[in-house]
């Protein structure tokens, strides 16, 4: 092969090669994924599978499979900054509003008004007004009004890439830090909560060994002390709290608790509740309001939840894993280094039976 046309091909194959590690890059940094602590700064509501409503969420909301019924980002200027839209559902969406930072649905959207925002949807748009911003249907639309304008090209503001690992490790990482020495004392209808924080400003009920009947008490105080963040795990299958938070602890103190309820498979909470409720694995129904980011598998909500953005750092967690795509492109760029180093080897030579050089 003549050298000109050797040398040209390899700096093709480097520029190639570069233009994959290049894109990879930007990929990972442009959509890199949330921590944990991100996701509970950023969104209010985080549902795994389907939800339903007949209430409204303060802030940003994904919901990861169906969602029917609900009003979305009440509060849109107080919503922390996010890259994601105010309303995220990967499934289908209908009878709902949105008043702020706009909509992403992958599937049909239907009898909604978008008051805020621009729009995306991937499937079908059918009666809804996109009254804050241009709109995106990858599909029909049938009587809808685009006040906002129509687009011709897609703008997705993809869900966040891995949140429900990434919550759900939370989960697990959080049920296995140490008690830091609380106590929670009953008298009469009334559990009692003392929090002792460690250097960290951190405290941690370990709430495995306690009676369960401590949950079916009417009141519930707290003593939180000095600490940022307080963390209940709780090991119960099915938890039922009808607990009223003395003194309006529930809002005083919704940004700075974590109900972690990491076995639970079915939650109901009868009334006004403090926290970030953590609970990957279980159905939630709310019949009032939650003062704090809710994560869950599927919901049943009739409460209000509002946005108790958590105010403290969480014990350390890792990312994610980088965007399938990119883990796609660098491993591309890799092969091809791969290849163009085997290309360059220095050539050996063997001797030959004959006695000549031959090229091995």
């Amino acid at each position: 092969m003549p050298v000109g046309s050797r040398s040209a091909r390899l700096f093709r194959a480097f520029r190639t090669c570069a233009a994959l590690m290049a894109a990879a890059v930007f990929s990972t940094a442009h959509a890199a994924p949330l921590i944990a602590s991100e996701v509970l700064q950023q969104f209010n509501l985080v549902v795994f599978e389907d939800a339903r409503s007949s209430s409204h969420v303060d802030g940003r909301s994904y919901i990861g499979g169906n969602l029917q019924g609900g009003d979305y980002v009440q509060h849109p200027n107080d919503m922390p900054v996010s890259a994601y839209a105010g309303l995220v559902v990967r499934g289908n969406a209908s009878n709902l509003n949105v008043n702020g930072g706009g909509i992403s649905v992958g599937g049909n959207l239907s009898t909604a008004n978008i008051n805020s925002g621009a729009a995306y949807v991937g499937g079908n748009a059918s009666n809804v007004n996109f009254n804050g911003g241009s709109a995106y249907v990858g599909g029909t639309s049938t009587g809808s009004n685009f006040n906002g304008g129509l687009s011709s090209s897609a703008t997705v503001q993809a869900a966040p890439d891995g949140i429900e690992d990434t919550l759900r490790n939370l989960s697990q990482q959080l049920a296995g830090l140490a008690d830091t020495g609380g106590t929670v004392s009953v008298n009469g209808n009334r559990a009692s909560f003392r929090a002792v924080a460690n250097t960290d400003g951190l405290a941690v009920f370990d709430l495995s060994t306690i009676d369960t009947t401590r949950f079916k008490t009417g009141e519930f105080s707290f003593d939180i002390g000095d600490a940022d963040v307080v963390v209940f795990n709780v090991d119960e299958l099915v938890v039922d709290i009808v607990a009223n938070f003395l003194a309006g602890s529930a809002q005083s103190l919704g940004s700075r608790l974590i109900w972690n309820f990491y076995n639970a498979t079915d939650i109901t909470l009868h009334s006004q509740f403090g926290g970030t409720v953590l609970a990957p694995n279980a159905a939630l129904t709310n019949y009032n309001n939650i003062e704090g980011s809710v994560v869950v598998n599927s919901l049943a909500q009739y409460g209000e939840i509002h946005l108790q953005p958590l105010a403290a750092d969480l014990p350390p967690d890792s990312r994610t894993v980088p965007e399938p795509g990119s883990l796609a492109l660098a491993l591309g760029a890799l092969l091809l280094l791969a290849g163009i180093t085997r290309s360059r080897r220095p050539l050996r030579v063997q001797p030959a039976r004959n006695g000549l050089g031959a090229r091995a």
